[in-house]
């Protein structure tokens, strides 16, 4: 059993003292220090700052329709990426939520109360900055389908996973 898993297991059995986290938008003013909203823009638009600042490591680029099943939505720990970018949207047009936190948030506990809620509607994307703390993308299916670019070796080579300093419990709505 990965440390990942055990992390999870243990945050399920415990006691969640605080109010579900509520999501937020695209426009919500903390994404600026963990990622960049993508939203629709015509063909041959300049790059601004709406789009995605790409970031990649050494390595070979891996972009690829991830199938992910329902995961809990009491979360223990959150995982960041130090040597890459990554992106994210929905497959399937449906929306998803993403728990983010800033890249400078420190460990060996991560700071629950430095974490939030995003929710990322039909039609819109994210692109996480490197050392973007995040747990997710969650949807109430069993199962769904993202678009997702990445290093190919991302999660052999550039993942660090931490324990939030408590469980928090999340809302999609």
């Amino acid at each position: 059993m990965t440390s990942k898993r055990k992390i999870e297991r243990n945050a399920a059995a415990s006691l969640i003292s605080h109010p579900p986290l509520q999501a937020t938008s695209l426009l919500d003013p903390r994404l600026k220090d963990c990622g960049t909203g993508l939203r629709e823009t015509e063909d041959m638009t300049p790059p601004g700052e709406e789009s995605a600042d790409l970031r990649f490591g050494p390595g070979k680029l891996r972009y690829f329709v991830m199938r992910l099943p329902h995961r809990p939505l009491s979360i223990a720990a959150m995982t960041r990426h130090l040597q890459s970018t990554q992106c994210l949207s929905s497959a399937e047009g449906l929306p998803f939520w993403m728990l983010l936190a800033p890249p400078d948030t420190q460990g060996p506990k991560l700071d629950a109360e430095a974490a939030w809620l995003l929710k990322v509607m039909p039609g819109e994307g994210l692109k996480l900055h490197i050392g973007t703390w995040h747990a997710g993308p969650y949807f109430p299916a069993k199962s769904a389908l993202f678009f997702n670019l990445e290093l190919a070796d991302t999660y052999k080579n550039d993942h660090e996973t931490l324990p939030l300093s408590k469980p928090l419990k999340v809302i999609l709505s």
